[in-house]
């Protein structure tokens, strides 16, 4: 048999046996293991365009797992701790440090994850001063169901009462009030005040 028909089946034997066997090896042939996989030695050149190959494929597998689910990245950390041989084999060095890198990838592939978006109001009143704030808004009302608000003081003061749980609050730049879904509440200006009212179909970041 030639060298290289004898290097295709030893390289087909090993790599159908890592399929069935997760890369297991049985406790009474580790001592041949090496002669197994005694196949002929790779050039220089052909490892460096393995090494590109795999650095791409590194790098496609972490954009994958940066648009996956959360249930898929749990998966993938699943299958990293299923690899393990049967019951009488042991681990292949090889396996264990593929479990590794699974993990490794799926770690790295986060910080690649596109970040949900902040809502963003579906409508803005506009701008009230304490002279021209609706007298609606200075009396009990409510949003609709499923509808938030956040009262944003621009200038000056309000007073923010909330009726039902009942608080009270004193609504400044950079302390804006949040409204939930029907909730009673109403505004009352302390002295000179500019404000608007922004309105989400989700809870908003505040």
């Amino acid at each position: 048999m030639s060298t290289n028909r004898r290097d295709s089946l030893q390289r087909e034997r090993a790599i159908e046996r890592w399929d069935n066997e997760g890369g297991a090896i049985p406790p009474d042939r580790q001592g041949s293991a090496d002669a197994e996989y005694d196949a002929r030695k790779l050039t220089d050149a052909e490892l460096v365009r393995l090494r590109v190959r795999v650095i791409a494929l590194e790098n496609l597998v972490i954009a994958l797992l940066a648009g996956a689910t959360d249930r898929q990245r749990d998966l993938a950390r699943e299958m990293a701790s299923y690899i393990s041989p049967r019951p009488g084999f042991t681990h292949h060095p090889l396996t264990l440090q593929a479990a590794t890198q699974m993990i490794d990838l799926v770690e790295r592939s986060g910080q690649f994850q596109e970040q949900p978006s902040a809502p963003a109001p579906y409508k803005t009143t506009q701008i009230f001063d304490e002279n021209s704030l609706p007298a609606g808004l200075r009396t009990e009302h409510r949003t609709k169901p499923g509808v938030w608000g956040v009262i944003r003081v621009l200038d000056g003061r309000l007073r923010y009462v909330v009726m039902q749980p009942e608080s009270e609050a004193i609504l400044e730049p950079g302390h804006p009030g949040l409204v939930r879904p029907d909730q009673p509440h109403f505004v009352e200006p302390l002295g000179p005040v500019r404000m608007q009212v922004e309105f989400y179909n989700r809870p908003p970041d505040l």
